[in-house]
């Protein structure tokens, strides 16, 4: 997963995928029934994500050597609900629908362009204020960054709004999109009884091999809801408030938490 050259042949497929799906921002009129065709998002460079959860665990001991009290993990301490530029967002934005239509507009970049390393998270404030000046970013002036920065962020800024630490949280763990499959950070939130994935990485993004901006309107806000997210296994759930690891049930969580059905 460290490697900058991975392959990407299935980033015309991405192109073709998402440029059929409706538009999420679009009401009015009549509802506009998804197509059911495979939402294959930019995660076909899968790799270039998370990287493996031990070397993640020991990267952030290293930022963070102390775990301060009231946290159960490390994870938590890239919720931030109360920071400035993450307030300061949720005033334009309503409710989740809005919220996530925001994130995906975000923009991804790669860890080894933007970071030149590996691995390194950035706190959402970090994120929306300071990587838009970042001389590596390839996109002046807009804010950019991989995976978990864009969904740390989105669930901060949902929090922000006021959803309930019991409604939201980032899932940390191992998906497969289409032949490749690695480490990846998206959001689940509590929507008619069931939790429903939301995957604010799937817009537009930064290809490091063609070194031009790929434009894409993402998936829509309930494309989850009818379309089986592709996860292997999940390392964690978290917001600001609670964690947990489903694997051994340790952590704060509520019971809400331990339901494992996603939204069908």
């Amino acid at each position: 997963m460290r490697s900058k050259h991975i392959a990407i042949g299935l980033l015309v497929v991405l192109t073709v995928l998402v440029s059929s799906l409706p538009c999420q921002g679009c009401r009015g009129g009549k509802e506009q029934k998804e197509k059911p065709v495979m939402f294959v998002p930019k995660m076909t460079i899968i790799k270039k994500n998370v990287i493996d959860e031990d070397e993640l665990k020991k990267e952030l001991e290293l930022v963070h050597p102390v775990l301060p009290a009231g946290k159960q993990s490390r994870y938590q301490l890239y919720v931030t609900p109360n920071d400035p530029a993450v307030r300061g967002l949720s005033t334009q934005t309503k409710g989740a629908r809005d919220a996530y239509q925001t994130a995906v507009s975000w923009i991804w970049v790669s860890e080894q362009t933007l970071n030149h390393v590996p691995e390194r998270w950035l706190m959402p404030h970090e994120f929306l204020a300071n990587t838009p000046n970042y001389p590596s970013n390839p996109i002046k002036g807009k804010a950019v960054s991989d995976c978990e920065e864009q969904t740390n962020t989105l669930v901060s800024l949902l929090r922000a709004e006021g959803i309930r630490p019991e409604e939201v949280r980032v899932v940390l763990g191992k998906v497969k999109f289409g032949d490749e499959e690695g480490g990846h950070a998206w959001v689940e939130l509590m929507f008619n009884g069931h939790w429903l994935a939301l995957e604010p990485t799937s817009g537009p993004y930064w290809d490091d091999e063609v070194r031009k901006l790929v434009t894409s309107r993402g998936a829509p806000f309930g494309y989850y809801a009818s379309h089986t997210y592709p996860v292997i296994q999940v390392w964690a759930y978290y917001n600001d408030i609670y964690y947990l690891d489903p694997r051994d049930n340790s952590g704060n969580a509520p019971a809400s938490w331990r339901k494992v059905a996603l939204a069908k």
